[in-house]
Parts: structure tokens; sequence; C-alpha cells
């Protein structure tokens, strides 16, 4: 007879190979803002936020690969210029199912900070709902700026449901210093491999 704990694992087991399942056969495009001549804004520090996105990409890219069967595609693996409309096209001819580009903010003035989610088209703002909750559920020490309407290119232009998020400022120098450390990264990429889980399971 099992046990409480054997009952507990044998369903969590259960669950794992759902979430795996669930993204089966699906492609993911995630997008690293900025590259090559266009490095984005720039820390006080020196942090470039073509560098920062890339490692973030890489990063959900590795969690997601290690949780789940999708096929996870970046617009860049390297310090390369895209275009945008670059970006919407490699998204259309790898048959993209969801689309996340990853960026962080910048202000004139150094105390503003936060995280905001943007989507574009109404049907895209549950996508956006979940990942920003999920971000906030790994205990991020962060300002919630919410989920917010954006009309941003890249997700206006996508046919793939897509969303754009800004991760922190990095003109803020507390923000700079954390985006940039293995633990942001690590809580940003698990946040959002369970969100995309989570999208798709419903």
């Amino acid at each position: 007879m099992n046990t409480t704990n054997e009952r507990i694992e044998t369903t969590k087991l259960q669950s794992d190979k759902k979430s795996v399942k669930v993204l089966e056969g699906k492609t993911i495009v995630i997008d690293p803002g900025h590259g090559g001549k266009d490095v984005g804004a720039i820390g006080q520090n020196g942090t470039q936020e073509k560098d920062v996105t890339l490692q973030t990409a890489k990063e959900i890219q590795r969690e997601l690969m290690k949780q789940t069967g999708a096929n996870v595609l970046l617009t860049r693996d390297g310090d390369d210029s895209k275009s945008l409309q670059d970006r919407i096209d490699f998204t259309e001819e790898n048959d993209g199912d969801l689309f996340i580009s990853v960026h962080y903010d910048a202000f004139t003035t150094s105390d503003v900070n936060g995280i905001t989610t943007y989507y574009n088209k109404s049907e895209d703002q549950i996508l956006a709902d979940i990942i920003h909750r999920r971000l906030f559920n790994q205990d991020i020490d962060a300002k919630d700026r919410g989920v917010q309407h954006g009309d941003y290119f890249v997700i206006r232009e996508t046919t793939a449901p897509s969303i754009l998020m800004e991760l922190g400022y990095i003109s803020n120098i507390v923000e700079e210093a954390r985006m940039n450390t293995e633990e942001f990264q690590q809580k940003t990429a698990v946040a959002v491999t369970e969100g995309i889980i989570e999208y798709f399971s419903k």
C-alpha cells in the first residue's frame, strides 16, 4: 500500500509528464532584444542591454529544453544585428507557436524601477498575465509595474501569441546589479517556463 509520500511523488511525476506532453511539437521563439551595433540601453556600470537580453534568452531556452519537449529557438544566438522584421520573419518561417521578446527598460533618471509585461492583441493578455504572475511568484525583489498594452512592432505584427517583457530598469543601479546575477536569470527562466506550460495547459 502506498504511503502518503509515495502518493504525492506519483502525482508529481504524472503532473511532470503531462507538462512535458503539453509542449511536445510546439515551437517557442525567444527574442533577445537588440544586438550587434544596436546595444540598447546602457547601465551606469556599463551593462549593455543587448548582452543581458541574450543571457536571459539563453537561460530561458535551457530551462524550457530541460523541462519540456518543446522546440525552443532564439531569434539570435550571438551578437548579431537583427531588424524587427527579421525577428518576425524568423518566427513565421519556423511556424512559431509562441513568441516572447526579452528586454530591459531605461529611463532618464535612475530612480525609476520595476518589471512590466506587455501584450498587443487582446487575446494575448492572458499569456502576459500568466507569465507576469509567475515572475512575481519567484519572490523577485522588484516593483510590480503590471501587465500593460503596448504597441510594439514585434508583438503587434507576429501572428503567434506574443508578449514583450521589460525585466527591470538598466538605468537603475540596483536593478542593473540584480539582472546580472545568476539567481535572477534562473528565477526568470523558471517563471517563463512554468508560465508557458500553464498557458498551453488551459
